[in-house]
């Protein structure tokens, strides 16, 4: 079986095409009983002779996040030449809100989004119509299968097509296997973790006092967005925000984290998959997540807590009393489940799902 994997080259995919495309290719190369291929969307959409080479010697054509416009009528071209095609999406398109940079790409139409997107670029005043996410719907029906990182997405699109849960994994060989000593407490935000989700989940208001209280606290946020958060009461000496959305920059901060905190609020929060809480627990971070259905099963890991100011300042109190013990402990059961959940693992697990897919008639 040769599967291609189709990705987008912007900036803010990056992290997520190299968890869900990238790593799944090289798990499936190396076991190499099948093969698997990258393809970039404008390759794809433009039908170069390396897209027409590699998707016409593959089995499987798996699209990340996009089907629209360019991307649904090359769907429509490989369908016409017997391809299998699904779609691996990973976030919650239908729950996007305005504060979320894609939100204006998938409902407002923006075309310098797409253009950004899809290599294509469109007058600056057009907007596109359909939206892409009315298109993408649509576009569900053309395609063979999709595949999502929560099961709260699998019910969500279940009426649109046949949808398929494959979970987040990591490529446990892409993280530090060491620590690195600093004199301070680094507490790090989940990586993306949304200005909304800090604020309304009642961590905001906690990290301030305790920032406050204890000068030696210092607070890691990661991603570009984080200009929202208003009236921020932290020294700023005691805040470092990282705006890159690079791997190897993350996997860097990873390095020097004490503390890791998941907060999780609103419907798109529930439906985000589980990696934030196996990158803390491959590193060796303790960590505190919101206490959230989708997060209950890894309650025996860390500590999920009730989104009020209180409950976080108390439990991120604890840990930072407890912090060599919890240390210890994170570096015993949590790492080894953190391994257990390898790509190259779980890579048969995948390959099971794509066999199936290619064996069911239209």
């Amino acid at each position: 079986m040769i599967i291609t994997y189709i990705h987008s080259n912007f900036p803010h995919d990056a992290l997520r095409v190299q968890l869900r495309c990238r790593n799944f290719a090289d798990a499936i190369n190396r076991i190499g009983w099948h093969s698997a291929n990258l393809l970039d969307l404008d390759s794809f959409t433009q039908n170069t002779p390396d897209a027409q080479r590699i998707c016409g010697g593959s089995d499987l054509l798996v699209i990340h996040r996009y089907l629209y416009g360019p991307i649904l009528q090359a769907v429509e071209y490989w369908k016409a030449r017997d391809k299998k095609v699904i779609v691996d999406f990973d976030q919650a398109i239908n729950y996007l809100t305005p504060d979320i940079s894609s939100h204006s790409f998938w409902v407002d139409g923006n075309p310098l989004a797409a253009a950004v997107h899809a290599g294509v670029a469109p007058a600056p005043q057009t907007k596109i119509e359909p939206v892409p996410l009315e298109q993408f719907k649509w576009g569900l029906s053309l395609i063979d299968a999709a595949v999502v990182s929560s099961m709260r997405l699998v019910v969500d699109w279940s009426p649109f097509a046949n949808v398929y849960e494959i979970p987040d994994y990591l490529n446990t060989d892409q993280y530090p296997a060491y620590k690195q000593a600093h004199e301070r407490i680094w507490i790090g935000l989940a990586n993306g973790a949304r200005d909304t989700s800090i604020k309304n989940s009642g961590l905001l208001r906690a990290l301030e006092s305790i920032c406050l209280k204890y000068p030696q606290a210092q607070v890691v946020l990661i991603g570009s967005d984080h200009n929202n958060i208003p009236n921020l009461n932290i020294d700023p000496s005691q805040i470092i925000i990282q705006p890159s959305n690079l791997f190897n920059d993350w996997v860097n901060i990873l390095l020097k984290l004490n503390l890791g905190l998941v907060p999780i609020y609103g419907d798109y929060d529930l439906r985000l998959g589980r990696i934030n809480l196996l990158e803390f627990m491959v590193s060796k971070i303790p960590w505190i997540a919101s206490n959230q259905p989708a997060f209950r099963e890894f309650s025996r890991f860390g500590r999920l807590v009730a989104n009020s100011s209180d409950a976080w300042e108390t439990a991120i109190l604890k840990v930072m009393d407890n912090m060599d013990d919890l240390q210890l402990w994170a570096a015993g059961e949590p790492f080894l489940f953190a391994l257990s959940q390898d790509v190259n693992e779980n890579i048969d697990k995948v390959l099971k799902l794509f066999t199936y897919i290619l064996n069911q008639t239209n």
